[in-house]
């Protein structure tokens, strides 16, 4: 799938506009490419990128949690990129060369 057709899913699974749609999604791009050290997407990490479209959009309102306790129910919250991603995306991971010295 491309970066439409991604976005275009975000829009009917979440119910948003087109234009929320593509920040979530252009956030999640920008986090699965700064994790993979690469420039573009390949393969499937579009599909990574939309997921964490999707965490960004149900964190909404609760930005800087970790936790919280409401009515005697605790949540807390997985910072950061969430493991079961992380661990789609290693497939994808490209080393950094620093210096060659």
């Amino acid at each position: 799938m491309n970066d439409a057709q991604q976005i275009a899913a975000l829009v009917t699974r979440l119910g948003i506009s087109t234009e929320l749609a593509t920040d979530y999604y252009n956030d999640g791009v920008a986090e699965v490419l700064d994790y993979t050290n690469r420039d573009k997407l390949v393969g499937n990490m579009a599909v990574y990128a939309k997921k964490l479209a999707i965490i960004a959009y149900n964190r909404d309102g609760i930005e800087g949690e970790s936790a919280r306790t409401e009515g005697g129910v605790s949540n807390t919250l997985e910072l950061g990129i969430p493991l079961e991603i992380r661990h789609g995306l290693n497939n994808y991971r490209t080393a950094k060369v620093v210096d060659l010295q």
